[in-house]
C-alpha cells in the first residue's frame, strides 16, 4: 500500500510536469507540434492509463467505493478518459469551404504535415453568407450560412451560425470562419463513440460532486456561508457585465457566462484558502488555532474543487457545441487541469497522510495558489491560445 501511494504520487508529479512542459512546447513550436509529439503520443496516453489503473487500485485497497460520491467521482474520471481515448482513435475533425451555389461533398483533415480528403455521403450548397452586426455598430454579432442539404432525392434548407450547428448522419458542422470572397468555412466533426462516453462521464461527475457537497454540508462553518454569499454577488455582477457588453460571436452562449462564473467563484475560494494559510503561519505554534484554520480551509476546498471541476467540464461542453471539440489542449485548459490535480491532492488525505498535518496543509495550499495565478494571468500574458480573450 505504501509503495502504491509513492508510485502514484510520483506519477501525478510527472504528469503535471509533462502538462506544464506541453504548454511551453506549444508556445515555442505551435499547437500541431505539441499535439503530435505530446498530447497524442502513445507515452502520454500510457501515462493517463497507468494513473487511472493506480487510482483504481488505491480506491479498492482503501475501500473508497463504499462512499457513493467517491465511487461516482472516480468512475466518472475513468469514463471521461475512456471517451477521450475513443475520440482520439475514432473521431474525425476537419474543415470545409463552401462557395456560393457550388455543391460540396468533402472536407479536409490535417494530420501533422499531411492533408487528407474525406468524402461525405451527402452534399452542402451555400446559398448565401451573412454577417450580422450589433445595432449602431460594425462589430460582428453572428456569422450565418444559409445552405441546401442534398442527400439523394432529399433536399432541405438549413442554417448554420455561431453556437447553432448542423447535425446530420453522425456529422456535425460548425460555423468557424469566412473569407473576403463571401465563402463560408465550416468545421466538420464526426465522433460517433467518444462523445457519448465522455458525456456520460460528465453526468456522473456532476452527480458525484453534488453528492460530495451534500455529504460535507454539515462540515461547512457559518463563515464559509458568508464567503459563498459574497461570491454569489460576484457571479451575478460578472454575469450582468457580460450581458451589457458586446461579445465576439462565438462567445454569445449562455454556457459562456456559466463557465466563467463557476471558474471565477472557484478561484475566489482558492484565494480565500491561501489567505487563511498565510494567517495560520503567522502564529504556527498555536496548534488549536492551526487546526481550526485548517478546518476552515478544508470547508472551502471541497466546494472550490467541485466548482473548478464543474467549470472545466461546462467549458468542455460549450467548446463541443461551439467548435466540435470538447478538449483541444489549449494552454488555459491544460493549466486549469493542472490546478484541479494540484488541489484534488489534499482531498485524498487518507492516501497521503501528510495533509493531516496543519502546517504541511497550509504551506501546500499557499504554494498551490501559484497554479491559479499562472492559469488566470500567466497563460494570457505568456502563453496565449484561444482563451487569450478571457
Amino acid at each position: 500500500m505504501k509503495y502504491l501511494r509513492h508510485i502514484t504520487s510520483v506519477l501525478v508529479i510527472v504528469l503535471i510536469a509533462v502538462l506544464a512542459a506541453g504548454t511551453i512546447v506549444e508556445k515555442l513550436h505551435g499547437s500541431d507540434f505539441a499535439l503530435s509529439h505530446i498530447y497524442s503520443s502513445w507515452w502520454f496516453v500510457g501515462l493517463w492509463a497507468l494513473l487511472a489503473g493506480l487510482l483504481v487500485c488505491l480506491a479498492v485497497r482503501c475501500r473508497l467505493w463504499k462512499r457513493f460520491s467517491v465511487c461516482a467521482l472516480h468512475l466518472s474520471i475513468l469514463l471521461i478518459l475512456s471517451g477521450a481515448l475513443l475520440t482520439m482513435l475514432t473521431g474525425q475533425h476537419g474543415k470545409m469551404k463552401l462557395e456560393p451555389n457550388r455543391p460540396n461533398s468533402h472536407f479536409f483533415i490535417q494530420e501533422q504535415s499531411e492533408i487528407e480528403k474525406e468524402d461525405l455521403p451527402f452534399s452542402l450548397t451555400l446559398d448565401r453568407f451573412e454577417i450580422e452586426t450589433y445595432p449602431e455598430s460594425n462589430k460582428p454579432k453572428d456569422y450565418v450560412s444559409y445552405l441546401r442539404l442534398s442527400d439523394g432525392e432529399t433536399q432541405r434548407d438549413v442554417v448554420i451560425s455561431m453556437n447553432h450547428i448542423l447535425k446530420y448522419k453522425h456529422y456535425r458542422f460548425y460555423q468557424s470562419d469566412y473569407d473576403d470572397k463571401g465563402n463560408s468555412v465550416l468545421d466538420v466533426a464526426r465522433d460517433p463513440w467518444g462523445i457519448g462516453v465522455t458525456y456520460a462521464g460528465y453526468v456522473l461527475l456532476f452527480v458525484g460532486l453534488t453528492a460530495m457537497l451534500i455529504e460535507r454540508r454539515k462540515a461547512f462553518p457559518a463563515v464559509t456561508i458568508s464567503w459563498v454569499s459574497v461570491l454569489v454577488i460576484l457571479m451575478v455582477f460578472l454575469h450582468i457585465r457580460m450581458l451589457t457588453h458586446t461579445l465576439m460571436p462565438v462567445l454569445r452562449s449562455p454556457l459562456f457566462s456559466i463557465h466563467i462564473s463557476t471558474i471565477v467563484t472557484s478561484y475566489a475560494l482558492l484565494l480565500g484558502i491561501m489567505i487563511v494559510g498565510i494567517i495560520a503561519l503567522i502564529r504556527p505554534n498555536n496548534l488549536d488555532r492551526l487546526e481550526r484554520l485548517k478546518s476552515l480551509s478544508t470547508s472551502m476546498l471541497y466546494p472550490a474543487v467541485a466548482l473548478l471541476a464543474a467549470g472545466i467540464f461546462i467549458g468542455a461542453i460549450w467548446a463541443n457545441i461551439s467548435w466540435g471539440n470538447y478538449w483541444s489542449w489549449d494552454p488555459k485548459e491544460v493549466w486549469a487541469l493542472i490546478t484541479l490535480l494540484i488541489y484534488a491532492a489534499p482531498l485524498h488525505n487518507k492516501l497521503w497522510k501528510s495533509f493531516n498535518k496543519p502546517i504541511f496543509f497550509h504551506i501546500y495550499c499557499i504554494l498551490a495558489f501559484l497554479s491559479v495565478v499562472i492559469t488566470y494571468f500567466g497563460v494570457n500574458l505568456l502563453l496565449g491560445g484561444v482563451h487569450a480573450y478571457n
